[in-house]
């Protein structure tokens, strides 16, 4: 690109993250960072590449809704790039479009979340460190001598646990711990105070905390110990991280559900597959698989649009769910493609009326703005141990049988090993004796 265009110039070039601005679909400029991020080698690597095609499959649908998608999203949305070379990345994506120079130009930003991650874990160690030289009065701080009662409980203190000063002096600390905890307080100063064992004092730890109306929220706190004449006397530096909790429960859900549907992604479902054929062995009981493949449903795609495609894909989510227990899973491990894992399952052959009653529901017509639509479902059967003893092996059996299952006319289920089969009994009896 010419160094005179409107959206190169030094201050794109030393931003840290990745910046790039897309025509349309296709990218037209890169900083420095981008090339480096994608291990691009040069902007010309990049250039004239759709944006599209640096993203993970696992995202197809999301990002096959189109740059001006994401416009409106100012906190930005969880993507995994594809590098030209390197391992994937997981990014913070954020799309802003240009306006006065030509329709559909855009500029995407796009924040690896994995060194954000880092570094907050980098900055939080560093203030725990620090917390010793802190200004008390900017933190929460409550000093109790060695009986366990509060002798000091300065401002920020009462904005956290909603008591005054005048309500927690003279009270036991225990005041502002949940039950559990208040319990082994005052054990423990006098363990500390006859033998020196510590615990939490000289540490960061991670605790809970509770407020006058009740609540409990998690705290960090970091303790130090004085002496003052024969008796010792503890502060404690407190700090609420509910936020702190909130963003990093966000971030695992993030890496571990299907942005559109909530569901578990194909990594989650890998895990729980093979946490349920290890219950299954412990138990001596069965394990199912059932491989749900959509019917019909790239027609919606093709003729109402990908809004109308989400809205069905949601629906089956939520109705697959209500087909199963709270106990089973379902996951999208794909587009159109769905997984269930059955556990606890005594005899095997009762997953039949269970794949028969998502047929039943998935061809029920979902409403999408405008009109109707229905799709209907292919679904292939596994079954631990018959079938497989791996999660390969049962991923590729039910994989298999439900191709089978559409080459025979589709909206349909299909066992890889027919339950009344004189193999599947055999083997049924078998691990009903063990």
């Amino acid at each position: 690109m010419k160094e005179d265009t409107p959206y190169q110039g030094k201050l794109l070039d030393i931003i840290s993250n990745m910046v790039c601005v897309c025509s349309g679909e296709t990218i037209a400029w890169i900083n420095p960072a981008g090339v480096k991020m994608l291990g691009a080698g040069s902007p010309d690597a990049v250039v004239g590449m759709s944006f599209s095609a640096l993203v993970s499959s696992d995202f197809a649908d999301l990002i096959a809704l189109g740059l001006d998608a994401f416009a409106e999203e100012d906190a930005g949305v969880p993507l995994k790039l594809i590098p030209l070379s390197g391992p994937h990345i997981d990014v913070q994506m954020r799309v802003t479009r240009i306006e006065g120079i030509a329709d559909g130009t855009f500029v995407v930003e796009c924040r690896d979340i994995t060194e954000f991650i880092r570094s907050a874990e980098q900055a939080r160690q560093r203030q725990q460190r620090l917390s010793g030289i802190l200004d008390a009065m900017a933190e929460t701080v409550i000093v109790i001598d060695q009986d366990g009662t509060i002798t000091s409980f300065n401002p920020a203190a009462e904005n956290m646990f909603g008591y005054s000063a005048l309500e927690a002096v003279g009270k036991n600390v225990g005041l502002l711990m949940p039950a559990q905890h208040a319990a082994q307080h005052d054990g423990y100063l006098a363990r500390y105070i006859e033998t020196g064992e510590k615990k939490a004092i000289g540490k960061v730890r991670e605790l809970e905390g509770q407020r006058k109306d009740g609540s409990i929220f998690p705290i960090e706190i970091a303790i130090s110990v004085l002496h003052e004449g024969g008796r010792r006397v503890f502060t404690g530096i407190i700090r609420d991280i509910t936020e702190r909790k909130r963003a990093e429960a966000q971030i695992r859900h993030l890496a571990h559900h299907d942005p559109l549907t909530g569901l578990p992604n194909r990594n989650l479902f890998q895990e729980r597959l093979e946490r349920a054929i290890s219950r299954a062995e412990r138990a001596g009981n069965f394990a199912v698989l059932m491989f749900v493949d959509l019917d019909k449903f790239k027609p919606i795609n093709d003729s109402l649009g990908h809004e109308a495609g989400d809205i069905v894909l949601k629906g089956v989510g939520e109705r697959l769910g209500n087909c199963v227990r709270s106990s089973d899973t379902v996951a999208r491990i794909g587009g159109d493609e769905f997984v269930l894992i059955l556990e606890a399952m005594d005899d095997w052959s009762n997953a039949a009326p269970i794949a028969q009653k998502i047929i039943d529901c998935l061809v029920e017509p979902f409403q999408v703005p405008g009109t109707q639509c229905a799709v209907g479902a292919s679904i292939g059967v596994s079954v631990y141990p018959v079938d497989a003893d791996t999660p390969e092996g049962l991923i590729k059996a039910a994989d298999e049988v439900m191709y089978r299952v559409k080459a025979e006319g589709r909206n349909n289920f299909k066992f890889y090993t027919d339950p009344s089969s004189a193999v599947a009994v055999g083997k049924a009896s078998s691990r009903a004796k063990t």
